[in-house]
């Protein structure tokens, strides 16, 4: 997990480095308590865990409790399924290779089942196709960087196929942040194309599209240092975190880019890992804040409307919590497209080639 824990530190970074909404207690504002939320947070031992927990995060429970990390993780568009990532399998996880798979279980944490089977390298950073037929993760199959990239697998883990290959002879020496990774893919609404975040030296950061044949397109700069990027439940919109530590929203051609945080230069805070309510009304985002001069800084979830108004944490004292994901994405119009996908778009076919 070391290299997708490079992106975590790097979201760390960025709740630092952006600004600070000057907040409004959390009792102020009703929660918004349509479905559910899993998210990972580190345990007392200091390993990343998943948790589950409704819209307000009341009723939180931990899933996760081995002596390793598990997080990055996503609901499947029913609502029956999380998949995750965990370096459990590694048997020497302080040590190189580095051992990372993908597993699904159920939101009870019951039926944990192993997916990948990475051996000499970390797979990872999942993500559900929107009939749930189908998971994106990234993986470099054990030979990095040669073989890094996008893949997708069939939701029992056969028929395993590669999508993007990385553009440049990335090196795999040098020190940990030095890494070219694509990863951090998210499926389009109607399921054609995928979102995925293209960084490099581990700092600069762009956002891609690709189809299920491979074909990418890149839709913002790296100048922005973009990342996490999470498709409206419409597909019109991308909904991203950035070095500037503001989270941005734009077309899903790259067109009207838009600042949703602003937060002012010169205080400290900022935000990471948003994701959409399943109505696409809200946004759900880690927020790091200083509520007094010289205070802590307070990292937890936050919600916000979809321009950008309202934020505020949605807990009275906020507990540090990364990549959240909200139940269920696929509502509304996109549960009609999962239970019935557009013609031409033979989900099963277009995974085995």
């Amino acid at each position: 997990m070391t290299r997708h824990l490079v992106r975590l530190a790097l979201a760390l970074t960025l709740v630092a480095v952006g600004s600070l909404f000057s907040g409004v207690p959390a009792d102020a504002h009703p929660s918004h308590r349509t479905g559910r939320f899993t998210f990972m947070r580190p345990d007392s031992l200091g390993h990343w865990q998943v948790w589950v927990s409704n819209a307000d995060l009341s009723a939180a429970r931990q899933l996760t409790f081995e002596n390793a990390n598990s997080g990055w993780p996503v609901w499947s568009p029913n609502g029956k399924k999380i998949a995750f990532e965990s370096d459990r399998t590694d048997p020497n996880p302080n040590e190189n290779p580095e051992i990372n798979d993908v597993f699904t279980m159920n939101p009870d944490g019951s039926s944990v089942t192993q997916l990948t089977d990475s051996l000499v390298g970390p797979s990872g950073d999942p993500g559900w196709s929107p009939d749930g037929s189908l998971i994106a993760f990234e993986s470099d199959a054990g030979a990095y960087p040669k073989n890094q990239g996008i893949y997708v697998m069939r939701a029992d883990g056969s028929h395993v196929r590669r999508l993007t290959t990385l553009p440049s002879p990335a090196s795999a020496d040098g020190p940990v942040g030095t890494f070219d990774i694509d990863g951090s893919a998210r499926f389009s609404p109607d399921g054609h194309q995928l979102v995925f975040t293209r960084l490099k030296r581990g700092q600069e950061g762009a956002l891609f599209t690709t189809d299920l044949k491979g074909h990418t397109n890149q839709i913002t700069s790296y100048a922005i240092g973009a990342g996490d990027g999470v498709w409206s439940p419409h597909g019109d919109r991308i909904v991203f975190e950035a070095h500037d530590g503001n989270v941005h929203v734009v077309n899903s051609d790259g067109k009207h880019l838009r600042n949703l945080t602003h937060y002012a230069p010169e205080q400290q805070g900022g935000g990471a890992d948003p994701v959409w309510s399943p109505d696409g009304r809200k946004i759900l985002f880690l927020q790091g804040i200083v509520q007094q001069q010289g205070s802590p800084r307070v990292l937890g979830l936050a919600i916000m409307r979809s321009d950008g108004s309202d934020r505020h944490f949605i807990e009275d004292y906020p507990v540090e919590s990364h990549q959240p994901d909200w139940c269920c994405r696929w509502s509304g119009r996109g549960a009609d497209r999962a239970r019935h996908p557009r013609p031409g778009l033979p989900w099963t076919q277009a995974i085995a080639g």
